[in-house]
């Protein structure tokens, strides 16, 4: 999963309320927690305080907590480097005057799972870098597929169960 947030910003450099540690959002599905993760990332990769340090601990927090509690900590440290990276790429883009990206996809579905663990197909998953102007007008737009940006190799993302509610996982 770390594979993730390096390949953002790797494809970013080429070319809330705050929430307690221990909180947890996961999903009540498998699919309700990758949707809602990928809203929120997308949510936080536009936020107009994302220069701000404290913005982007929080959407580090917020983002972590999508994932089982005993890899938060690890994903939190993830989530910030991919924020801070973002943030700083941003503040000195490859082309133009700010660099935008947007994960869009059709719909996640389950592929297989059983009572603790799923795999989540994120159908047509799509991740767009955009390099805007001054004046908000595209210069040069690059898009991959998700799943192959982060590298993985199986057709979707790992979750698990943890005291009824679905988690990302780095398993699977």
């Amino acid at each position: 999963m770390i594979g993730w947030w390096l390949g953002i910003f790797l494809l970013t450099g080429c070319g809330a309320a705050a929430l307690e540690e221990d909180v947890g959002l996961g999903g009540v599905t498998p699919e309700a927690v990758v949707e809602s993760f990928l809203e929120d990332l997308n949510t936080a990769l536009a936020d107009p305080e994302l220069n701000v340090a404290v913005a982007r601990q929080v959407w580090a927090n917020r983002l972590a907590s999508y994932f089982a509690p005993g890899e938060r900590a690890d994903q939190r440290l993830a989530m910030r480097e991919l924020l801070d990276g973002f943030a700083g790429a941003n503040t000195r883009p490859a082309r133009g005057q700010r660099a935008e990206v947007v994960i869009t996809y059709d719909r996640a579905g389950v592929v297989r799972s059983d009572d603790l663990t799923a795999l989540v197909e994120v159908v047509n998953a799509v991740i767009t870098v955009r390099w805007r102007d001054a004046n908000g007008e595209v210069l040069l737009e690059r898009s991959s597929g998700l799943l192959e940006l982060i590298g993985r190799e199986a057709s979707g993302l790992p979750v698990i169960r943890v005291e009824g509610r679905w988690y990302l996982t780095e398993a699977g």
